[in-house]
C-alpha cells in the first residue's frame, strides 16, 4: 500500500512541476501581435469546424487536446483522493 502511495505521489509531483513550467511562460496577454489567433478563430471557426456556436467551435474542434488532459488530470486528481481516502479506513 505505501508503494502505491509513492507512485500517485510521484505522478501528483510531475503533474504539479508540468503546470508550474506551463504557467511559467511569459504570455504577452492584450498584445496586439497575439490577437491574429482571434481574428483567426472569428473569421475561419465556422469553415474549419462548422459549428455555429463559436464558443463550441473554439472548444471541441481547436481545443480538443486541451479538454482532454484536462479531463485525464482531473481523473487522477479524483483517483488519488479517493485512493487516499480509502486507505485511511
Amino acid at each position: 500500500m505505501f508503494k502505491e502511495m509513492k507512485k500517485v505521489f510521484f505522478i501528483i509531483i510531475i503533474l504539479v512541476m508540468a503546470i508550474l513550467f506551463i504557467l511559467s511562460i511569459d504570455i504577452e496577454y492584450g498584445n496586439p501581435k497575439n490577437l491574429d489567433v482571434t481574428n483567426y478563430y472569428i473569421d475561419q471557426g465556422l469553415h474549419d469546424t462548422g459549428a455555429i456556436n463559436l464558443v463550441a467551435a473554439i472548444y471541441l474542434g481547436y481545443r480538443a487536446y486541451d479538454t482532454l488532459i484536462e479531463t485525464i488530470v482531473l481523473f487522477v486528481a479524483v483517483t488519488g483522493v479517493v485512493f487516499y481516502l480509502r486507505g485511511k479506513r
